[in-house]
C-alpha cells in the first residue's frame, strides 16, 4: 500500500488487533493499511462512536462545557496572530468546539459526518452544521480559518483533505490542527501500545516535523506550534484502556463523571498560514 501522503512506497511497522501499521520509507509518515471508500465516515463514526465506548467515546454529549471552554482557548491562543473571522470547523460533531470560538467573536460553519450530532448542534446550539467530510466539502466563498481538531488522524483520504483545506482558505488563511504526537516520548517508549494506535477509527498518525514538511508542500507554512491542556473524563479514559488493554477490576474504581488533568506530552498543536 502506498503513502496516503506522498505515494510512495511503505513497509509494515506492526500490526494492531488485526490491523497492519505501515511507515513510508520516504516521509516516514505511519498509517493503517485498511480500505476505505467514500462511506467509510459514515460507517465508523455512527452514534456508536459518540456513546458506546471502545475506541470512541462513551457519552459524548458529557464532555460540552469542556470542550467549548476548548474552542474558546484556541480563539484566544488565535488572538496574537489573525481577528476573528469566517471559519470552518472540521469534525465538528456537536458543535461544541465551534461554540467556543463563536463565543470569542468567530462566525463559523461545522461540517460532521454524524447526522444526529449534526441535528444536536443545530437544535441545541443554533449552529450552521453540516453533515459531510471535508474530502467532499464544497464551499461557498473563502474561510479565514479552517480548524481541525482531533481530526487528522481520522480522515480517509488525508492529502485530498488537506488539499481541499488549502483550496478553501482565503489567499491569507489559516489552518488550526490539534492532533497526538507520533513523534513524543510517550509514543516511541509505548511503541505499540500507545493508546492512540486504533484502528481504524485512527488511520493516520503524525509527528509535528512529519506534518509540517508535508503542509510545506501544499502551500503553507508554520506560524506557531505547542502542547494545549487536555482534561479526559473518566468514562472515556475507562473506554479507552478497556479497548487497548481489555477489561479489569481496576477500572471499575475510576469515576466516570470526573475529570483528569491529561498529560499532554504526546499531543501538539500548531498554526500555518498558506504563503
Amino acid at each position: 500500500m502506498k503513502c496516503p501522503l506522498c505515494r510512495c512506497i511503505s513497509e509494515t511497522a506492526f500490526t494492531i488487533k488485526g490491523y497492519s501499521l505501515l511507515d513510508c520509507r520516504k516521509c516516514t509518515h505511519r498509517f493503517a493499511e485498511v480500505a476505505v471508500g467514500n462511506n467509510h465516515a459514515q460507517a465508523v463514526y455512527d452514534d456508536s462512536y459518540f456513546t458506546g465506548g471502545g475506541a470512541g467515546y462513551q457519552d459524548y454529549l458529557q464532555g460540552d462545557k469542556m470542550l467549548r471552554q476548548r474552542g474558546r482557548m484556541y480563539a484566544q491562543k488565535l488572538e496574537n496572530y489573525l481577528k476573528p473571522g469566517r471559519m470552518l470547523d472540521v469534525g465538528a460533531a456537536a458543535g461544541f468546539i465551534l461554540k467556543g470560538f463563536t463565543d470569542e467573536g468567530w462566525r463559523g460553519t461545522g461540517i460532521e459526518p454524524n447526522e444526529r450530532m449534526v441535528s444536536y448542534g443545530r437544535r441545541n446550539l443554533g449552529l450552521d452544521l453540516r453533515c459531510g467530510t471535508l474530502e467532499n466539502f464544497e464551499a461557498q466563498g473563502k474561510f479565514d480559518l479552517v480548524s481541525m481538531i482531533q481530526v487528522a488522524g481520522h480522515f480517509y483520504q488525508p492529502r485530498k483533505a488537506f488539499e481541499n483545506a488549502a483550496r478553501i482558505l482565503d489567499s491569507k488563511g489559516h489552518l488550526l490542527i490539534e492532533t497526538w504526537n507520533r513523534g513524543s516520548f510517550s509514543a516511541r517508549v509505548l511503541g505499540r501500545h500507545w493508546h492512540e494506535y486504533s484502528p481504524p477509527s485512527v488511520l493516520h498518525w503524525f509527528s509535528l516535523k512529519g506534518l509540517s514538511d508535508f503542509l510545506s508542500g501544499l502551500g503553507f507554512e508554520k506560524v506557531t506550534h505547542g502542547r494545549p491542556p487536555k482534561k479526559i473524563s473518566g468514562g472515556h479514559a475507562k473506554s479507552l484502556l478497556r479497548y487497548r488493554l481489555g477489561d479489569s477490576f481496576a477500572l471499575k474504581l475510576i469515576p466516570e463523571e470526573m475529570y483528569f488533568p491529561y498529560p499532554s506530552e504526546d499531543l501538539f498543536w500548531a498554526l500555518y498560514r498558506k504563503k
